[in-house]
């Protein structure tokens, strides 16, 4: 879970820089497109580096996974964009508008699909982590040890 809070961290900061300091102040937003492929490639990056990382625990691969593509995509990210920044939400957020995680582009549209996105994250983390099957006991063999079984246990001083 430290990793994905760490890459979402990153992601966002990255794309407050970027995006805002390049691109909004130079008023290259025609450029928008190219940027978002860019965005997606760091996604991407941050996502490979992750599963190499965690290679080897499925769960832990899983869960890296599909939470970092849930906070990237949900409205998290776009929440802490604002957060991140020290600037205030506004009441509308076109640029999702084609996003299927999210019903509303409202702020509060937005706040609502984070909050329920989260919460089907932390569903997916009972899931994997709290709810393991315990350990079955083996059970002792119904017979009698034989012969040099019982012989071979050792005797009180």
């Amino acid at each position: 879970m430290l990793a994905v809070v760490l890459a979402l961290f990153f992601y966002t900061m990255t794309d407050i820089l970027v995006w805002q300091r390049i691109f909004e102040y130079h008023r290259l937003v025609e450029y928008a497109d190219m940027y978002h492929t860019g965005w997606f490639v760091s996604l991407a990056g941050y996502a490979t580096i992750g599963l190499i990382l965690l290679w080897g625990q499925w769960k832990d691969c899983l869960y890296y996974l599909v939470a970092l593509v849930v906070g990237a995509f949900s409205g998290l990210e776009d929440v802490l964009y604002y957060v991140l920044d020290g600037r205030p939400m506004p009441a509308s957020l076109p640029w999702l508008s084609s996003n299927p995680m999210i019903g509303s582009v409202t702020r509060s549209g937005v706040l609502t699909s984070v909050f329920f996105w989260v919460g089907v994250l932390l569903a997916l983390y009972v899931a994997l982590y709290w709810l393991e099957r315990k350990p079955q006991i083996p059970s002792l063999p119904d017979t009698p040890p034989t012969g040099g079984e019982a012989s071979a246990k050792p005797q009180g001083l």
